[in-house]
């Protein structure tokens, strides 16, 4: 039994000695294995937080482009109500005879920073005052925009509306019942609060709408029976920033020749816009305006 206890241990060591490198290997592979997966494992991870951060950083620099856009759109359209003004009040300073119409005819120019500008400015007295204008001139500017039937029934919605508050802005015409889109498209340009008259200045009116007053028939006495303000104008400007976008503003301002601030703005309302979603005459002012040359707006 002494001798067989020590041959059996020395036996067992032998054993064991002779798979400790086959147990060792089989370790260092399985060690190795698992290392290669979890690199794997982290590179798969490792990319995928870089793809998303690549988006959020792709998403947050297009919105941050927007907003610079848009920036320069509004900047752009105020310096254009900034040049109309000016004009406005150079032209006030004329004696009557040798004042120009402000009538809605677009003017264009090109800004330093190289947005196109598309600006406009009109006499009051050249637009239809919801709050005043004739039974008769308004039968007239609904004349083949809406049949006899819709046109009675929107100007009886008028006359209630000047019952009551009145209209304090052009854009509630669009809340009157039996007003889509398309009709107030068609209307709006022609729409003021603010001139107080019940006829229209013939001079200062658009062309489009004197053109389409005369198919109606109305007698030239009852549609043109007003003066020219000379004081309160409607203006918009638009702002070309790219192809196809930019920004939009609208403004009523009152001139004041000789006082300080030279101007008191009356409303202003602006907004980015993409062309197709300009309503007319103003998406026709972009037709082409990429290809057109157009003079600066700093030039003599």
């Amino acid at each position: 039994m002494k001798d067989g206890l020590p041959n059996l241990m020395k036996d067992l060591r032998t054993l064991v000695q002779s798979h400790l490198p086959a147990l060792s290997g089989r370790h260092r592979h399985a060690k190795r294995g698992f290392s290669i997966l979890t690199v794997l494992l982290s590179l798969t991870l490792l990319a995928s937080i870089l793809v998303g951060f690549a988006s959020v950083v792709q998403n947050r620099t297009s919105r941050v482009a927007r907003e610079v856009q848009a920036a320069q759109g509004e900047l752009s359209a105020e310096a254009g109500i900034a040049l109309i003004v000016a004009s406005l009040l150079d032209n006030a300073a004329h004696e009557e005879s040798h004042r120009r119409p402000a009538d809605g005819t677009p003017y264009a120019c090109t800004l330093d920073n190289g947005t196109q500008l598309f600006m406009v400015a009109q006499d009051v007295a050249g637009r239809i005052d919801l709050n005043t204008a004739s039974r008769d001139l308004l039968q007239a500017l609904f004349d083949k925009q809406a049949d006899p039937e819709k046109s009675a029934a929107l100007i009886s919605a008028i006359e209630s509306r000047r019952r009551n508050d009145g209209f304090r802005m052009v854009q509630e015409f669009a809340q009157l019942p039996g007003v889509d889109r398309d009709l107030y498209a068609h209307i709006a340009p022609d729409l003021t609060v603010y001139s107080k008259r019940p006829s229209l200045d013939e001079a200062s009116a658009r062309q489009a709408l004197r053109t389409r007053l005369a198919r109606t028939g109305i007698a030239k006495d009852i549609a043109y029976a007003s003066s020219a303000d000379g004081l309160k104008f409607e203006i918009d400007v638009i702002a070309r920033t790219a192809p196809g976008r930019g920004y939009r503003a609208t403004a009523a301002v009152e001139i004041r020749p000789g006082h300080m601030p030279a101007y008191h703005i009356l409303f202003w309302n602006g907004h980015p816009f993409r062309s197709e979603s300009l309503p007319p005459p103003y998406d026709g002012w972009l037709a082409g305006a990429g290809e057109r040359q157009v003079a600066s707006c700093t030039s003599s």
